[in-house]
Order: structure tokens, then sequence, then C-alpha cells
């Protein structure tokens, strides 16, 4: 197994890498620009932590770079808008999902989460039959979840629709909920239908401790703004209604180790972490974060197995057998994910 593959996916994290990673943490948590002897591998680093905008002036970005960004955001609302009058006016009710909680950079894709089974079905067959989209092969997981891929004519962006918020269809909230409480923003002269705050910070705690098991710069930046308008009160009883607590609050402390290395002092979420420790109690898994910062962080995976267990031992106290099983099935479809990506051209495991 080589070590480039390794250092890709997280897996071994070197002091090289945990430098650079702190060093544009915090000139962007400061807003301080850099003296780069190595610009490339700061302008890749900041493109693989979605932050290559919010970047540009910190790290002196290239113009054509920039204006390629840019090009790639304005490719993103036009997308969003023409699926979302389309929808619309088919009577397929969605909101937007991440997809815009890190302007002004926008990642590679549009998720848009449409709760009802009868409307998702329907957004599926108008997409593949008046559209004539190339649709994208999921993970074994994603296929387990239901999510729908594809890409349209004429853009490079991926287009997906989602069920529910879930790795497995393991339950974290209510879709429909999150649907009833969207609300309509204006984002830089574009109309969307966004999540509430509240929801939009636990989706974010979701997808990055259940999904992606990653925590990208662009996470940290993001969650700092996100709280300063959410509810403290609200992200923690729908932490608690998702009964995640552990996984909350070992995502407070992962976030809470890159500003302390960055020597950033944040008061509201110094708030947050005092009510959801009030709520949840300490965290029970510190000892598991003693590897190095690096960008993007790569949960331990012994972490993630043990807060599946923890998740599934709290559903099957409430019943919730399917999401308990859902739970139960995680850590091995893990382990074979990174067999499979240690194996493959290319890293990725198509299992997860």
């Amino acid at each position: 197994m080589k070590l480039n593959f390794l250092e890709e996916i997280g897996g071994v994290k070197t002091a090289r890498r945990e430098a650079e990673s702190l060093l544009l943490a915090t000139a962007l948590l400061r807003n301080d620009k850099l003296m780069l002897k190595d610009g490339e591998s700061m302008l890749k680093l900041a493109k693989k932590n979605k932050v290559l905008l919010r970047a540009a002036g910190v790290i002196g970005l290239p113009p054509d770079a920039f204006d390629e960004a840019t090009k790639d955001a304005r490719e993103a609302f036009h997308l969003y808008d023409q699926m979302s009058d389309f929808f619309t006016k088919r009577g397929v009710s969605f909101v937007a999902i991440k997809s815009f909680d890190s302007l002004p950079d926008i990642g590679h894709d549009i998720d848009l989460l449409v709760p009802s089974p009868e409307e998702l079905l329907l957004a599926e067959k108008l997409l593949v039959n008046e559209y004539r989209v190339r649709v994208q092969g999921l993970t074994h997981c994603d296929r387990l979840l239901g999510k729908f891929s594809c890409f349209l004519p004429g853009y490079k962006h991926d287009f997906e629709l989602y069920p529910t918020i879930s790795q497995l269809g393991e339950t974290h909230l209510d879709p429909n909920q999150v649907l009833h409480e969207r609300r309509k923003v204006t984002l830089e002269g574009h109309s969307v239908w966004m999540t509430s705050d509240s929801d939009r910070v636990l989706i974010r705690v979701i997808h990055a401790m259940f999904r992606h098991n990653f925590l990208k710069l662009s996470d940290i930046l993001d969650f700092l703004k996100l709280i300063e308008t959410a509810s403290i009160q609200e992200v923690v009883e729908k932490i608690d209604n998702a009964r995640i607590g552990d996984a909350f609050i070992f995502y407070l402390a992962s976030i809470e180790r890159f500003l302390r290395a960055c020597q950033i002092e944040n008061h509201t979420f110094l708030e947050m972490k005092k009510k959801a420790q009030e709520r949840f109690g300490n965290d029970r898994l510190g000892f598991l974060r003693r590897d190095r910062l690096v960008l993007p962080y790569r949960i331990p995976t012994v972490a993630i197995v043990m807060l599946f267990l923890v998740k599934a031992a709290r559903e099957a106290a409430s019943a919730r057998w399917k999401s308990a099983i859902s739970c139960l099935v995680a850590p091995p479809l893990m382990i074979l994910d990174f067999i499979s990506a240690a194996l493959r051209v290319g890293g990725r495991g198509g299992v997860w």
C-alpha cells in the first residue's frame, strides 16, 4: 500500500501537511495574507478544502484560477435556477442542502432534498426522459439510501437528489419537517429555497460525522458562520432528537483543536460547546484525537465506528429497529470500502 494513497485519504498525517494546513487555516480565520514559497501547493490545499475563492486574497490566487472558479460558481447557480423552475412547475417540492453554505465557494455538485417518494420518482423520470441526463453510478451505501445523481447536458456540476439526510438509511431527522421549515432567500441575486439555520447546522454535522467522515476547512469556516444566526437551543434540541449527541461533542472538539492551534477564540462557538456539554456531557472519545491536524481532517475510523454503535444502541432503545440495523452494518461496510479503495485505481472504494 503506497504512502501517497494513505496520505491522500488522510490515513497518514505528516508534519509537513499539518504545518501547511494550519498555515492556511490561520490565514483564513484571521484574514491574513500569506507569503508563500510554494504557491501551487497552497492553491491545491485550498481547492481540496473548498475555500479557493475565500482564500483568493490570502494565497494570491492567479487570475486565471480565480476566473475559472467564479465561472464554476455562476454555472452552479444557473443549474439551480433552471432545475428549481423546472421542478416547481411540475409540482416537485424540494430544498437545497449544503450546496450554498460555503459562498462564495461552491462545490462540484448541487444537492436537493426531495422527501416525497412519489415526487422523487417523478423528478428522476423527468430528468431522464426530458433532459436526457447522464445518470451516474452510486456507491453501495448511496443506493441503499435512494440517492439519485446525474449530469445535465452542458454542465460539469453533478446534480443530486436525496430522499433524506443519512448514510445508510439510518434516521437522523424528519425530511418532511426540514422541507416544511424551508425558506426562500436571495443569494448573490438568485432566489434559493434553503433549510432553516438550525437544520443547516444539523445537516453539516450528519454529513461530516456519518457520511463523509472528514472535516474540510470549509466545514470549520461555515460552521462558525452558521452558528452566528442559528438558535443554539434549536440546534441542541435537533441534535438530541437525532440521538447523535456524542457525535456532536466529538465534532465540536475536533473544530476546537483547530481553533486552539490557530489561536482563535470564538465566543459563539464556546457558548455552543457549553450548551452541548450541559445536554450531552463531556467528550468520551477524546483519547482518539491525538493525531496531527491535517486538512481535510480525516476523523479517526475507530471514532466513527463507535459513534455508529452508540447510535445503534439508542435507536434500538427507542424501537427504531430499521435505523438501528443500518447503524450496525456501517462498520463492516467502512472496512470493505477502505480495502476496495486501496486496491482500485483512483482511490475510491465504491462501497461507502
